[in-house]
């Protein structure tokens, strides 16, 4: 018999989805307290920071231009994989100044946000059977798009210098003798997320060397490098002499979230295998020719040295605040620039329980298991400051160390 229309059960698409989406992980962003007064959580730029009145500016000038609400210029078909022609240029000579070498616009490649050039490379270079090395606490999408591939991920200790070199040496070797194909490392060279380290120069020119002795390619993600010091130290990519190194960077991360552009940066010959993988169309056009006259006019680099000055106000206040009322029970390497603090919890702490104390009184955080696949990982939790004023982020942890303070007394009662 036909079943009448309201009669039809609720669709279950459990049983029909894709064995990928079975055994995908849960969501990533997790839930916040229901009300969250100190919101340490998410890492984004200062709101204030928005070059809004200029981006309104732009976007009328340039909506008026030809071909601006179109798929591409006409006859620029490449645009459609690679971006708006005008934008690569205009970004090849900002990198060309920034790194005092040549950089081809056609080694560039306009995408939706550095995930996403993230996303691409994967795609483009890994297969199962190969092997990628990571920073023992990295951005977790990264590790998901490796392990979608079928490669094996890696996690190599680093500190406050970054991924150590003698540990990434014994993974290389280790991973051989495993029968797999060493293939890629992934590097947050300046101001790592979550840790805020910064690679050094010595660690930068150990790592192409051996990205030449074993056959590597090097992947540095490079949004949080113009956020405060360490960003004098040279790019990867400006020190690369072979074309190994791709450079994924984003106006997500100086300009505003909601721009969702980004681009990855390498040798022509290196970049053209995304487009093979690429299947979107390219990201919005009409952004691209924005972001285009926002960099002509000049105003990248201004707005860069602008947002160093705010940042340190903010880190100036966190590091205090973290001494003052949170010691001895968390620790933490100073960051030198950036926006993350990574806090090593004391063992002697119930931190699951600070965690259900922080939520009940509206601080939210980022646990630090969400960013590693080392078992071996000692408890952490990340602290984001980029987008809450000083007060509000000394506030905040002095609340955090009443938190502490309230379970210890618990505890000991």
């Amino acid at each position: 018999m036909t079943k009448q229309a309201g009669n039809v059960g609720a669709f279950d698409p459990s049983e029909l989805v894709s064995a990928a989406a079975k055994a995908g992980d849960p969501p990533y962003f997790h839930r916040q307290p229901p009300t969250v007064t100190f919101d340490f959580d998410q890492g984004l730029p200062d709101a204030a920071t928005y070059p809004a009145d200029l981006l309104v500016r732009l976007a009328a000038e340039t909506v008026m231009e030809p071909y601006a609400l179109e798929y591409s210029s006409r006859g620029e078909y490449m645009d459609l994989s690679y971006g708006n022609r005008g934008l690569r240029e205009e970004l090849a000579a900002y990198l060309s100044r920034r790194d005092g070498r040549p950089q081809d616009p056609d080694g560039i490649m306009i995408v939706h946000g550095s995930a996403h050039g993230l996303s691409l490379l994967a795609k483009a270079y890994l297969e199962a059977g190969d092997a990628v090395f990571v920073e023992a606490a990295t951005f977790p999408f990264g590790i998901r798009y490796f392990e979608a591939t079928g490669a094996t991920v890696i996690p190599v200790a680093l500190d406050s210098d970054g991924m150590q070199m003698d540990d990434l040496r014994k993974c290389i070797l280790m991973a051989r003798e495993e029968g797999l194909r060493p293939k890629l490392v992934y590097v947050i060279a300046t101001h790592q997320l979550p840790t805020g380290a910064v690679l050094s120069l010595a660690r930068r020119k150990e790592l192409l060397a051996m990205a030449e002795e074993f056959d590597l390619i090097v992947h540095e993600d490079n949004v949080y490098r113009e956020h405060g010091p360490g960003h004098e130290i040279p790019t990867l990519l400006s020190m690369d002499k072979s074309g190994r190194v791709f450079q994924t960077d984003s106006f997500a991360k100086t300009v505003a979230p909601a721009m969702r552009i980004g681009w990855v940066a390498g040798t022509p010959e290196a970049i053209m295998p995304l487009s093979k993988v690429r299947q979107d169309l390219g990201a919005s056009m009409w952004l691209q020719r924005i972001m285009a006259k926002y960099l002509a006019e000049g105003h990248h680099e201004q707005h860069i040295s602008e947002l160093r000055a705010i940042y340190a106000e903010k880190r100036k206040a966190a590091n205090q605040a973290l001494r003052d009322y949170c010691s001895p029970e968390i620790t933490f390497d100073e960051p030198v620039g950036g926006w993350y603090y990574w806090l090593k919890l004391s063992e002697d702490v119930d931190w699951p329980e600070v965690q259900a104390e922080c939520m009940r009184r509206g601080i939210a955080m980022r646990p630090g298991e969400m960013f590693s696949n080392d078992p071996d990982q000692k408890p952490h939790m990340r602290l984001a400051v980029g987008h809450v004023e000083p007060e509000v982020i000394v506030e905040g942890i002095r609340t955090l160390g009443e938190a502490i303070r309230q379970v210890g007394s618990r505890s000991r009662a």
